[in-house]
């Protein structure tokens, strides 16, 4: 894990901007599908740590096996939807992919994971602030590494990518998810890998697209209640401009995808 200091940052983005750089990539961008990236805002947070990178096929083979399916109540994860699989010993993983990220879990599964682990998922403001926030110049980078999208920095829908909006313009070499830190040069200010692209990654707060305009000023959780949670950072599936940090986006806790992961974060031990 990577210790990100406490202190205030600036979260958000402007619709318009999330659409301009959208059009970019594609034809039929929309102003309001960025809308819930508004208003622009400071916040406040405590010092926390966060995992440099998502969560591995083996690390969460070894939570399956050892913890059992039931992940609060809910199925952990869809084999389907993962790179796992069910033998006479329990869930297992090939080599090659041990170290791609883990995929195809509930939020109640990462939930769980995490816990397991003595930690827990990140705020949505944690997870913005560890991949967006720049310290030494005070602002907030529209990709982990700039302000600029660079397609050899991530793991996005490219040349690579078997999919109708995959972008020539560049080829990372992977037509899925690629091995966790992969990606050494489009790390975040603090450290961290695939923020942006890789897979998708839950975090704990509920949805609501008009929070930003009732959220805590200091270390905010999320709405109380709702009916889905958050996902960041953008996946292989999507073009680059899905991986901008302040884009946030909704899914039902229940669904189990092969687009999604996630990390962990913890609170500092006192």
């Amino acid at each position: 894990m990577i210790r990100i200091p406490g202190g205030a940052f600036t979260m958000g983005a402007t619709a318009e901007m999330l659409a301009q750089e959208c059009a970019a990539f594609r034809d039929g961008c929309q102003s309001d599908w960025f809308a819930a990236s508004e208003p622009v805002h400071s916040v406040l947070l405590r010092s926390y740590y966060i995992d440099s990178h998502e969560v591995t096929n083996e690390a969460f083979r070894e939570f399956l096996n050892q913890h059992g399916e039931d992940c609060l109540g809910h199925p952990c994860v869809d084999v389907d939807e993962s790179q796992l699989w069910l033998d006479t010993n329990g869930y297992a993983i090939g080599e090659e992919l041990s170290q791609h990220p883990a995929t195809g879990m509930s939020w109640y599964g990462a939930a769980a994971y995490c816990a397991w682990r003595g930690a827990r998922l990140p705020t949505e403001a944690e997870w913005e602030k560890a991949a967006a926030w720049d310290d030494e110049i005070g602002e907030l980078r529209q990709y982990p590494w700039g302000d600029v999208f660079d397609g050899r920095y991530l793991n996005s829908c490219d040349a690579s990518c078997e999919e109708p909006q995959a972008n020539a313009a560049f080829d990372d070499g992977y037509p899925g998810a690629a091995p966790v830190a992969s990606f050494a040069s489009g790390r975040s200010a603090y450290g961290l890998f695939d923020m942006a692209g890789n897979v998708w990654e839950w975090v704990a707060d509920w949805y609501d697209p008009g929070y930003y305009l009732v959220s805590a000023a200091a270390n905010p959780t999320g709405p109380e209640s709702g009916e889905d949670k958050v996902v960041r950072g953008g996946s292989w599936f999507d073009t680059g401009n899905f991986a901008a940090t302040s884009i946030r986006f909704p899914s039902a806790p229940t669904n189990a995808d092969e687009t999604i992961g996630f990390r962990c974060a913890a609170d500092l031990r006192r």
